[in-house]
């Protein structure tokens, strides 16, 4: 059986360089947002467990808003269940702060991408790496152990048709003869399918 995958192992995503601007917000992220929010803003890091209510996916959230936009929702966040950390940024960041922790926040949505290839390499090295290996070409550790061999993601229409792709992953993948993939549905949200479909790009560039 092959070795277990280390993120090493799985071919990397080249982001675009931060700006001076998005280093400092980077830091800023890393001491006050991502333990409730996520590494890439998905609203999944440990502290998340503290709130009743999901908290915002912030990729999402830069898709959809300017920087000046993103800080005009942090100073109007109101207080939720559980600890508040976008109150606890708000009262402890000054102006010149808080821009810079959005300017960060808007990088996790790359212009003119649907979804955030570095947070999907992560999803695929959680998830999907132990059968479909480290360059998805469906030669994981467990693939052995399947009935039917698991699908080389390099070959997937991704391009053309990242619903099908989607679609799958949410279902599943199974025939009358025995369920081969999981279905996923609960797993993921919405953007972390696209984060997804935005990485198996890159593994299919990378093939």
């Amino acid at each position: 059986m092959p070795a277990a995958a280390t993120m090493d192992s799985i071919p990397s995503v080249v982001a675009a360089p931060l700006n001076a601007e998005q280093r400092r917000g980077q830091a800023l992220y890393a001491s006050f947002c991502w333990t409730c929010h996520g590494l890439y803003g998905h609203g999944d890091g440990p502290g998340a467990r503290g709130f009743r209510e999901p908290l915002p996916d912030l990729e999402r959230v830069a898709a959809a808003r300017t920087v000046d936009g993103i800080v005009a929702r942090l100073l109007a966040q109101q207080p939720t269940s559980g600890a508040p950390p976008a109150q606890a940024a708000r009262h402890t960041l000054d102006s010149a702060q808080l821009h810079a922790a959005a300017a960060f926040i808007k990088s996790f949505a790359p212009p003119g991408a649907r979804g955030n290839a570095a947070a999907g390499r992560l999803l695929f090295a959680s998830y999907c790496v132990h059968c479909h290996g480290t360059r998805g070409a469906g030669d994981g550790r467990l693939a052995g152990t399947l009935a039917r061999r698991p699908a080389d993601l390099r070959l997937a229409d991704v391009a053309e048709h990242p619903d099908r792709v989607i679609a799958t992953i949410r279902s599943g993948d199974s025939t009358r003869h025995g369920r081969y993939m999981p279905n996923w549905s609960q797993a993921f949200s919405d953007q972390e399918l696209w984060d997804l479909v935005a990485y198996l790009q890159v593994l299919q560039a990378a093939r």
